[in-house]
């Protein structure tokens, strides 16, 4: 019953993209439109179901030939949301919550200046084409500072302009005075820049600004900036990057340091010889978040969003798939990039939504493609403005009033006829103000300021207001949504809720014994595979659970009688507990080692450490064995520090786990499962004897091996077993004697002649 709502309320969300339902009062109906269907007092004319009906055959949410099914859902559907408006449900607080948050975010692209955003749009494509390296001088402003702060801070970066501009380097300039302590101590090089990553008119000013030209004075958020524009470039494209990274911090001793360089070069050689860099990877690499997949990095660069422009050169310097780097070093460490894939800049439509979406989320484009839409909406709503009454306005805005005065009930302007008063102005600005102070920020704004920002408010405000009346389309998408809210609190209501009662459920199963019923099945292991080689492999490993993985883990090792990590040792739980955590069925054994000559008892405090470890780090005790071999398995006669050690083995639940390991090395090669099967479910337990004990054949070019544990007769069904389908059988119940409830309270009518036109 559940997936046959779900199924219906995404039909509901193909018919919003376009059409929705427009449903109205009997009183309302135009004399034109003839009903279809007929809700109590709620009328469904035959134009809109006609639409809905098309609408969804041609997207192929419903076949003609289930369209009496769908007509039946259909009606269903708008007889649950006409109950819960009569019920009142969407008058609740909750609800005309949730309807209004969901609205405003629906009504975002309605209060944008469509052409601006397009021209946006295209600007920030031709952008695209080239990449441009800019050096900075900042200077910080705060967007709430006085005038004179304001003034002082636009004085000090204009001076330094003129001073670059009569010869003094823009270099020297931005190390002695730039504020941006990033950028400053490299002469302000910002390197190349991405375009949607940065504040627009920062962006701009880059794009704008001639090569080795000096820009004027420009403010953003932060304050005051001049740029230099270094070079411009043609796109070179993105990459897609994998990596084997080796540590280096500033804390390292210079022989730590050493190894490290050591340990890259150890991995270059690797790489040299033509070892799969995968494997080169999780040998050496200490990035634990991307080793266990290759080293790949989970995102496209481009220009301006690796660490540094060194690395950026040496990257798209890469030409083929599998091509790998030198090492490099940045702050991170040592590094060696390998390119997964490359791709030039897409064509316009195949990049235009992802342009639209983050200009959407930019709140610098934003408020230009804002200011744009107000100068629209004072031309398109009538907007009319009283200069005497503003002017009054203007000249009483500092004065004290006890709100009683004539003058507040005066109308500054209006939009669409709708007045808006000078208390409405007044308020408007007190409220800003204590919300500002609410956050610590005094704001010295002029009369005027204030003004502009209260218009620019009631414009939209006015819009938004209006969405439903000016866009069809808007309207029809919130009232899907609405009424798949109410639809939604109505089904959890009577049928959801109620369905997760035990004793109903225990009541039901009673009343229906003959529904659950079991066939003729078996409890059987069954193992098939290409080759008879590979079937008794399988059989050796998958006799008995958990299973043995051919997962290697390198071994920890320590310090001659200690149990102690060092930190290598620490890097490696860490990674070992990364493993456990993604792979919920894994199981690790945990074997402590000593040499000869250590303490006795050394060797299984080492393997009691780091089981505690694992434990501390969220992996559940029962997923771990611990083992003590003690002195009983030297790894080598001659390297004692070799036996000072701790050996890692995965072993798996799953059966899964090991066909995956069978199956990576030749697909195919190996399906493994242990469970109940009814006649008919499985070709190749269907062939075998029903009789219980091992039995081996082969069956259309496959090696079978079946294990038949246990067969059973036909017999009923316990509760517990039965319980999934139970609940479903009591939802359906539940629903139909609720819809038959419906149809007795609210009638419904159908024209079969309309309806019989439009489905048939």
């Amino acid at each position: 019953m559940n997936e046959r709502m779900n199924k219906l309320f995404k039909i509901y969300t193909v018919i919003a993209a376009s059409f929705g339902l427009a449903t109205h009062e009997q009183t309302a109906l135009a004399q034109s439109e003839v009903p279809a269907i007929t809700i109590g007092s709620k009328i469904i004319s035959s134009r809109d179901f006609e639409l809905t009906y098309k609408k969804l055959v041609q997207s192929d949410s419903v076949k003609k030939e289930n369209s009496k099914a769908f007509l039946q859902d259909f009606i269903n559907y708008k007889l649950s949301v006409f109950a819960a408006e009569k019920a009142g449900l969407d008058t609740s607080r909750a609800f005309v919550d949730e309807l209004d948050t969901y609205r405003k975010e629906l009504a975002i692209p309605y209060l944008t200046d469509k052409a601006m955003l397009e021209k946006l749009i295209q600007e920030a494509y031709e952008r695209m084409k080239e990449e441009v390296r800019v050096a900075q001088i900042f200077i910080p402003i705060s967007s709430h500072a006085t005038p004179a702060d304001t003034l002082a801070a636009y004085d000090e970066i204009k001076n330094l302009r003129v001073r670059i501009l009569r010869g003094e380097a823009f270099e020297q300039i931005a190390k002695d005075y730039s504020k941006d302590l990033k950028s400053a101590p490299r002469g302000g090089d910002l390197g190349y820049l991405a375009v949607l990553d940065n504040n627009y008119v920062f962006e701009s000013a880059a794009y704008n600004t001639p090569k080795g030209e000096v820009s004027m004075p420009f403010r953003t958020e932060k304050g005051y900036h001049i740029i230099k524009v270094l070079d411009r470039r043609s796109f070179r494209g993105k990459v897609r990057l994998a990596h084997i990274l080796v540590s280096v911090s500033a804390s390292m001793s210079e022989a730590e340091k050493a190894a490290a360089k050591k340990r890259i070069d150890d991995a270059y050689a690797y790489l040299k010889k033509n070892e799969p860099f995968e494997g080169v990877c999780r040998t050496f690499s200490d990035d634990a978040s991307t080793k266990s997949r290759g080293g790949v990095l989970g995102r496209w660069y481009e220009a301006g969003t690796l660490i540094d422009e060194k690395i950026t050169d040496l990257v798209f310097s890469l030409k083929e798939k599998g091509d790998y780097t030198t090492p490099i070093q940045t702050s991170l460490g040592w590094h060696i990039f390998r390119l997964v894939e490359k791709k030039s800049l897409l064509k316009f439509e195949e990049i235009a939504p992802y342009i639209r979406q983050k200009i959407n989320a930019d709140a610098s484009r934003g408020a230009l493609a804002r200011g744009t839409l107000v100068k629209k909406l004072v031309r398109d709503n009538n907007f009319l403005e009283y200069i005497s009454v503003k002017q009054d306005a203007f000249d009483k805005f500092y004065k004290d009033r006890t709100g009683q005065e004539d003058y507040l009930g005066k109308t500054l302007f209006s939009i669409n006829s709708k007045p808006y008063k000078t208390k409405d102005f007044y308020d408007f600005v007190l409220k800003q103000q204590r919300q500002m102070l609410k956050v610590g920020v005094v704001e010295d704004k002029s009369v005027d300021t204030w003004y502009k920002q209260f218009v620019e408010q009631a414009n939209i405000a006015f819009e938004e207001a209006n969405l439903e009346v000016r866009y069809p389309e808007f309207r029809s998408v919130v009232q899907e949504y609405r009424e798949g809210i109410l639809q939604k609190e109505m089904f959890e209501k009577y049928v959801l809720t109620p369905s997760l009662d035990s004793l109903g459920q225990v009541r039901f199963f009673q009343q229906n014994p003959d529904r659950y019923q079991y066939t003729n099945r078996v409890l059987a292991k069954l193992i098939t595979t290409d080759r008879k080689e590979t079937l008794e492999q399988a059989k050796q490993v998958l006799q008995k659970g958990p299973y043995p993985m051919n997962r290697r883990f390198p071994e920890i090792y320590f310090e001659k009688d200690k149990a102690d990590f060092t930190p290598d040792a620490q890097k490696m739980l860490y990674e070992l507990a990364v493993i456990m955590i993604k792979n919920r069925d894994y199981t690790v054994e945990i074997t402590g080692n000593s040499d000869a000559d250590e303490p006795e008892n050394i060797s299984a405090e080492r393997a009691r450490n780091i089981v505690n470890s694992l434990i501390n780090k969220g992996i559940s005790a029962t997923r771990v064995i611990e083992k003590d071999d003690g002195k009983f398995k030297p790894a080598s006669k001659n390297d004692h520090s070799k036996n000072m050690r701790v050996s890692i083995k995965f072993f798996s639940t799953s059966m899964d786990d090991v066909v995956k390991r069978f199956n990576t090395l030749k697909p195919n090669s190996l399906t493994a499962e242990e469970r109940y099967f009814k006649r008919g479910e499985n070709e190749f337990v269907d062939v075998a004897n029903w009789a219980v004990g091992e039995q081996t054949f082969e069956s259309k070019g496959r090696q079978v091996w079946i294990d038949i544990n246990k067969v059973e007769l036909p017999r009923a069904k316990t509760f517990q077993e039965a319980r999934g389908q139970i609940i479903k059988d009591y939802q359906k119940q539940l629903y139909d004697n609720w819809i038959s409830k419906l149809k007795e309270r609210y009638p419904v009518s159908i024209n079969e002649n309309e309806v019989r036109r439009i489905i048939e």
